[in-house]
């Protein structure tokens, strides 16, 4: 026998709600126990109900979904985060490995993300990326924080303490400013299209480097130099613009 397990809805959009609510409904371990269209309503409902999961959209009635959560005083649920496109909003998501439905979803697509949800990440490493995805949509964040997973850990780490990340094949390799390594499962092309708006540069097809750690660029050799003391190759077909991007600081 299944074991039964609860979930809450929060959405203001009553089309949407009812989407959600008849997907939920061929699921029989599944019991809905209740939905809200404010934050003022859910935060109050939730913590009454206690529900195993939720399905929040990220843009409600009087807030947004990070208010709502500020609200809390712990998360002990797992929660199915819903948005129409917004820029901001699926950029914060990526940067803390949280996944997200973006409006209007496939049936598959909700169906996929509950079977996800109830997978093998334990409530401490759950609760770091919902604090790296909090972090990450404050007005006042000067750096952004990136989950990166490696076999052994989850590791959240400031865009600020990255000095260059390397390709390993398929793996990528993290080098931070205390010269500690992180070494993930993902290519680097991945981490390249994540990056590259927040001072981040690919400047060789093994090398992406944080533009804030340039110290001198070598015209003979064709290296970027980081920190004083971390030699860079520098690819021709990246060379013009990595020039440009030097030129315009002086």
């Amino acid at each position: 026998m299944q074991q039964q397990i609860s979930c809450f809805i929060v959405e203001d959009d009553p089309q949407a709600l009812a989407y959600a609510s008849t997907i939920l409904e061929a699921y029989d371990n599944i019991n809905v126990i209740g939905n809200a269209k404010t934050i003022v309503e859910a935060a109050s409902a939730i913590q009454l109900k206690q529900p195993d999961f939720i399905i929040l959209d990220v843009f409600l009635e009087d807030g947004n979904a990070f208010e709502f959560l500020a609200l809390l005083k712990t998360i002990d649920f797992k929660i199915i985060f819903t948005t129409s496109y917004s820029k901001f909003a699926i950029e914060a998501f990526k940067f803390s490995a949280i996944d997200y439905l973006l409006k209007p979803y496939e049936e598959t697509a909700l169906i996929t993300a509950i079977d996800k949800v109830f997978k093998a990440l334990s409530k401490t490493n759950y609760q770091r990326q919902l604090q790296a995805l909090m972090h990450n949509v404050s007005e006042q964040t000067t750096s952004k924080k990136l989950v990166l997973k490696t076999a052994e850990a989850i590791h959240i780490v400031e865009l600020k303490y990255i000095l260059f990340a390397q390709s390993d094949n398929n793996y990528t390799s993290f080098l931070l400013k205390d010269e500690s390594r992180i070494l993930v499962s993902k290519p680097l092309k991945s981490f390249d299209e994540k990056l590259k708006n927040d001072h981040f540069f690919r400047v060789h097809q093994s090398f992406l480097i944080n533009l804030n750690y340039i110290s001198s660029y070598h015209k003979r050799r064709e290296e970027v130099v980081l920190d004083g003391n971390h030699a860079i190759p520098v690819s021709q077909s990246r060379k013009k613009s990595l020039l440009e991007y030097i030129d315009a600081l002086v």
